[in-house]
């Protein structure tokens, strides 16, 4: 190399803003067991019988004097575990959707005593007659039943209609708790 200002040293040392940049701890103590520890284990990963790398040789190439990071220092360090709602279930941070015993936890399907009156859902069920005379048109039902083409385009119409607000009563049920 030439003595010019203008040079850069290619191989000359960082300096320790640069070094302190990669977020990786630089004065770390080395462990007096973890030095004998190290090159042992190093003898017994390699098996010198299969291949023909020098355990020793390749600890002091590669693994003496240098600090090897264990860990990613760059890795968000948040829980595994994030917090839903006040129940404070756990949710992995992998899985999207929620399970039964979370939604349980949750109580997410509860309608409260107060929500549950009948007068709530009065208006409901108005909107749904006015829903189901404008999918049927003006004309009653019982009408549009008694013509056999009229009949199969009144029952195609009636299974696909929403029943949400319709006043519905269970007469038979396999589960006896249903009636």
């Amino acid at each position: 190399m030439s003595s010019n200002a203008n040079t850069i040293d290619l191989y000359a040392q960082l300096p320790k803003n640069v070094k302190s940049k990669s977020g990786a701890p630089t004065d770390v103590p080395m462990d007096p067991a973890t030095g004998k520890f190290t090159p042992a284990f190093i003898e017994r990963v390699i098996d010198t019988e299969k291949s023909d790398v020098n355990a020793k040789v390749a600890y002091s190439d590669r693994v003496k004097g240098r600090m090897l990071l264990l860990t990613n220092p760059f890795k968000d360090k948040t829980s595994k575990l994030d917090k839903i709602g006040d129940a404070g279930v756990g949710k992995k941070s992998g899985r999207k959707k929620i399970t039964a015993k979370e939604k349980r936890q949750l109580k997410i399907y509860d309608i409260p005593e107060e929500a549950r009156r009948y007068e709530l859902f009065l208006p409901l069920h108005r909107l749904w007659t006015k829903y189901i005379s404008s999918l049927f048109g003006d004309r009653d039902i019982a009408s549009q039943l008694a013509d056999a083409k009229q009949q199969q385009q009144a029952l195609g119409r009636l299974i696909k209609a929403d029943l949400h607000g319709a006043k519905l009563s269970v007469e038979r049920s396999k589960c006896p708790n249903f009636v």
